[in-house]
């Protein structure tokens, strides 16, 4: 009797430590102002301004390589600290209650529902850390992380070390050594590296930064054509590459996931102020505008993801939000998520690793885009199939684009399909509606700014 009580208890450890073994590893990395195009590998194969002839970014070519990359990737919204709220949540920055900036006060959010937290609830044997830009209401050990580096914003990134400009090295080699300490304690983990490149100020190594005032200097476009920002993008493909040699050298690439994105398009103040028939082209060209801004230079990025079982150096074209990677994860780790509420991003797995242009299965069938520029009128947009409408609600103007034909949203459809914009316009309305919002609620944000404005401009 002993015997066999032995055994059991022996056959039962084993199969405890078979299933923790099979528990894979994650890894997200989100990089900052890193605009659709800013990768030498293109989003698109078939669409030449998807990608760069001036940037150099080999690391993540590889990792291109290794798994399925996205040309129809959005960030939340078109700055930050709403779209990485929206990624700790898998919901949208309105649903969130988040219009632009970061406020404890609106966030509609409950931290027991956030990323970590849920996966430790799950899986208690989880390490988990948070390295870099947080920029978030809430504390990182209340989201969930063991490890972390604190509630940081843009000013923790300006580095004052000449051989770490934006902490790029350093963020990366801390994300190596926390894999490397979990690996070797036996403990699957989550990282996530929040990168301060590129968001401004801009900073590089010398060397790298030579390197295309020189010897790359003859391959500037009109539109992407500064050697310092072009340094700097590649010095965080740099970082990025320590985290991909790392996993290569624990050997855990067959059991690690890698995502990777961007929180918004690229850093620009040129069309600040401007309606959208006066916006023009930047770094993200052929998209139109940039950061601050919902059209596709203001929310489309580059979007990655690599793991087991999923398809290598292929593209999906495929529309997918930054706010899928968290039912995605779920998915990924075997976590029901019936009891959470309000999820709003689907999960990517299935087309991943069967059909790569099939439908993601979402709370809505479309993707919903606000945002309050600093003058404090605001601009709403949905994107549905290939179709995104926009709305600016202090003109009340609304155009129509078919932004798989029309990248850079030039051609207004409105006259020419009016039942397509009923049929989107009616979907917004419904869906603020459904999150307690309305239209009236922005004339009342826009006329306390100028008010403020008009009282700063008086002293």
């Amino acid at each position: 009797m002993k015997n066999r009580l032995v055994i059991l208890l022996l056959f039962y450890g084993v199969l405890l430590s078979a299933q923790h073994k099979q528990l894979p590893n994650i890894v997200v990395v989100l990089t900052d102002d890193q605009g659709w195009n800013a990768l030498s590998v293109r989003m698109d194969p078939d669409i030449p301004g998807s990608g760069s002839t001036y940037y150099q970014t080999p690391n993540l070519e590889k990792l291109v390589a290794q798994g399925v990359r996205f040309s129809r990737a959005y960030s939340p919204a078109p700055t930050c600290c709403p779209s990485r709220h929206s990624i700790q949540f898998g919901r949208s920055p309105s649903s969130l209650g988040l219009f632009g900036g970061c406020s404890e006060k609106t966030l509609k959010a409950d931290v027991k529902y956030a990323l970590c937290n849920v996966i430790k609830k799950s899986h208690p044997e989880y390490a988990t850390a948070h390295f870099g830009k947080w920029h978030m209401c809430k504390l990182p050990e209340d989201m969930g992380f063991d490890e972390h580096d604190g509630k940081t914003g843009n000013s923790e990134g300006n580095s004052k070390d000449k051989t770490d400009p934006k902490k790029t090295f350093s963020l990366s080699k801390a994300a190596a050594e926390f894999m490397d300490r979990q690996v070797n304690n036996d403990r699957p983990f989550f990282v996530q590296v929040s990168y301060y490149a590129n968001h401004t100020r801009y900073q590089a190594l010398k060397s790298t930064e030579d390197k295309y005032i020189n010897e790359r200097a003859g391959y500037a476009t009109p539109y992407q054509k500064s050697p310092l920002w072009a340094a700097m993008n590649e010095d965080l493909d740099s970082g990025v590459g320590i985290i991909l040699d790392k996993i290569k050298s624990l050997n855990i690439e067959e059991n690690t996931y890698v995502i990777f994105t961007s929180d918004n398009g690229y850093e620009d103040k040129h069309d600040q102020w401007k309606p959208v028939s006066e916006r023009s082209f930047y770094k993200a060209y052929p998209l139109l505008s940039h950061k601050y801004f919902i059209n596709e230079g203001g929310i489309r990025v580059p979007f990655i993801i690599s793991g087991p079982d999923i398809s290598q150096n292929v593209h999906s074209s495929t529309p997918v939000v930054g706010y899928d990677i968290y039912p995605t994860i779920m998915s990924i780790l075997g976590i029901r998520t019936n009891d959470i509420p309000d999820i709003e991003g689907g999960n990517l797995l299935p087309l991943l690793t069967t059909n790569l242009n099939q439908k993601v299965e979402r709370q809505h069938p479309f993707l919903i885009f606000r945002y309050t520029k600093p003058s404090g009128s605001l601009d709403i947009a949905i994107v549905q199939d290939d179709y995104k409408l926009l709305k600016e609600i202090e003109s009340n103007t609304l155009h129509l684009w078919n932004v798989t034909e029309d990248l850079g949203e030039q051609h207004n459809l409105l006259e020419t399909m009016p039942e397509k914009v009923s049929q989107l316009s009616k979907s917004i309305d419904a869906y603020y509606k459904h999150v307690g919002w309305e239209e009236s609620e922005a004339v009342v944000v826009k006329n306390k700014v100028e008010s403020k404005q008009s009282k700063q401009s008086k002293k």
